[in-house]
């Protein structure tokens, strides 16, 4: 999707992300370049540049020693998300939301029932981008809530799939959605998704979940600022895992036709034809 952004122009300067989103948000948001970001993800042999490879062994860390001596914390997740937080930490060009030129909000949930946590300038915004980005990537279950000072953290997207309404606030006219929970939908001759496996009926459970939510959560949206434009991105993966790295070139190849697609739909209606250069264009995830 940020390639069709760059290809057409239009350069976002306000970044709203949660869980992988937030990785995106915290390293595109200030200038890291997206080819870096596309590395990061490539097989070994098929890599151009040195950054930082974003594989399994970025995330799933061991416990540490204070962990060890709380039992009831060291069962509330499989891994620790630490690791992430290192790569982050010596990755990003700025570690403090507050040098960051452009607009980053990361978003994470309060484990202890507080709701909807946000990261970045006018929120709370003296809490490292790397800490921010590792409490909202934590998967429950499958990592231990991320600890910041005496809270904890969990993924973003439990409390909320879209938080555009913080891009509007930031002063977003156009807000470019991003998002890859699409349930597959079988034809009458295949094999329904209940004869697959436990794994693919939690995966397409997930994904009824939270296309539902982002449904509800844009009908909502456009109600609430009818003088905001929002471009929903979702392309279908199919039966493809986002997490494949294998497939990673035809993942990148959906999304990036889908943007395009909806991009130049929009052009045509004229939603940028009063700006040289967008400023108000968001992305979020």
């Amino acid at each position: 999707m940020i390639k069709a952004l760059e290809e057409m122009g239009l350069r976002p300067s306000i970044f709203v992300g949660a869980s992988a989103g937030a990785i995106v948000s915290a390293t595109y948001g200030q200038g890291i370049p997206l080819d870096d970001l596309i590395d990061s993800y490539r097989l070994p042999w098929k890599r151009k540049h040195s950054v930082p490879r974003l594989h399994g062994n970025a995330f799933f860390g061991l416990p540490r020693l204070r962990d060890l001596i709380d039992p009831g914390y060291l069962l509330s997740g499989v891994f620790s998300i630490d690791r992430l937080e290192k790569l982050l930490r010596d990755w990003l060009p700025q570690n403090d939301f507050r040098r960051i030129p452009a607009t980053v909000l990361v978003t994470a949930c309060d484990v202890d029932g507080h709701g909807r946590v946000v990261f970045g300038k006018g929120h709370r915004d003296d809490v490292p981008v790397s800490s921010a980005v590792a409490a909202s990537c934590c998967v429950p279950g499958l990592f231990r809530p991320y600890r910041i000072g005496n809270e904890y953290f969990l993924d973003g997207e439990v409390v909320r799939t879209l938080s555009a309404d913080l891009a509007v606030e930031a002063g977003a006219d156009v807000v470019v959605v991003s998002n890859i929970y699409r349930p597959m939908v079988s034809k009458t001759d295949q094999r329904s998704v209940a004869r697959k496996g436990a794994v693919r009926v939690l995966n397409q459970s997930l994904s009824i979940l939270l296309s539902e939510k982002e449904r509800r959560g844009l009908e909502l949206y456009h109600r609430m600022h009818p003088g905001v434009t929002f471009l929903n991105v979702s392309p279908d993966i199919g039966h493809i895992g986002f997490l494949n790295r294998f497939a990673a070139r035809q993942l990148l190849l959906r999304g990036y036709r889908s943007a395009m697609h909806e991009l130049i739909a929009a052009k045509a209606r004229g939603v940028f034809a009063a700006r040289d250069e967008p400023r108000g264009d968001v992305r979020t995830n």
